[in-house]
């Protein structure tokens, strides 16, 4: 007795599902409308094509679009808060600094040579050859106009004397307070050792000794602090130049000129 074919059975025995296809292409070219180009299709099915992701790449794609945005939103805090922070300190310098200064109206200090003790250059008017040992002691003056700023001077300041360009001797600025509108006077031994002048310089040295108005230079390079009230500055370094004449080159030196100027990129 023959069993009779279900229709879903049926429709599997005659028309069985073909296996999946494979990428195919045309072996014969065909032409582009030009007609000078070839052109190949290739054709894939359907499902190779419109392919899902698989469901670790769809959780990895999630977890980054969650947690993306949060983390922009925290950089987009952290830089405002950092730019607001900045523009507030700028604003707090600024503001205390216009204070400070539309406060205390600081002025600069004025330096000035009042006596010159002068020796060790006899054996440049005798002889042409012998190194020379100069030594001068200077007094310098000092005067503080500013009404509420004291003017702290630091160790390591330096002064120079120099003919001309040609170096003579050097000693040391001392470290003092200096109150506000104070008139401080100090005395500061300059000594050179063994100093070889050239000849063009002797002579010209011997020849302004002559004339009775040698001209020296001295350089002074002064590290000082600023103190308003019970605030202190950082550390300015004050260069000064005095221009001085003296009458003779020995311990009878008197001065006839002078002018001095100080120089700084700081505060004046």
């Amino acid at each position: 007795m023959e069993h009779p074919i279900k229709p879903s059975e049926k429709t599997k025995l005659t028309h069985p599902l073909p296996p999946p296809s494979k990428p195919t292409h045309s072996d014969t070219p065909s032409t582009s409308s030009s007609g000078n180009v070839p052109v190949y299709m290739l054709q894939f099915p359907r499902d190779h094509v419109l392919k899902m992701p698989s469901e670790d790449v769809q959780q990895r794609y999630k977890n980054y679009t969650r947690y993306k945005p949060i983390q922009r939103r925290i950089q987009r805090g952290f830089c405002r808060c950092l730019c607001t922070s900045i523009c507030l300190l700028v604003i707090l310098i600024v503001t205390v600094g216009c204070i400070l200064y539309f406060g205390f109206r600081p002025k600069a200090p004025t330096y000035s040579l009042t006596n010159l003790s002068i020796s060790g250059f006899e054996p440049l008017l005798t002889s042409s050859v012998t190194p020379i040992n100069p030594s001068i002691v200077a007094t310098v003056k000092t005067d503080n106009p500013n009404k509420k700023l004291s003017i702290l001077y630091q160790t390591n300041g330096t002064v120079s004397v120099y003919f001309d360009t040609t170096y003579l001797c050097s000693g040391d600025w001392p470290s003092f307070h200096q109150g506000p509108q104070n008139v401080t006077i100090f005395e500061t031994n300059l000594t050179g050792s063994g100093i070889l002048l050239t000849a063009l310089n002797r002579d010209s040295i011997v020849k302004a000794e002559t004339n009775g108005s040698v001209p020296l230079t001295v350089y002074a390079k002064v590290p000082v602090k600023l103190k308003f009230s019970f605030i202190t500055s950082w550390v300015v370094t004050v260069r000064v130049t005095c221009d001085v004449a003296v009458t003779t080159l020995t311990s009878k030196a008197a001065i006839l000129s002078k002018t001095c100027h100080i120089k700084t990129h700081y505060l004046w």
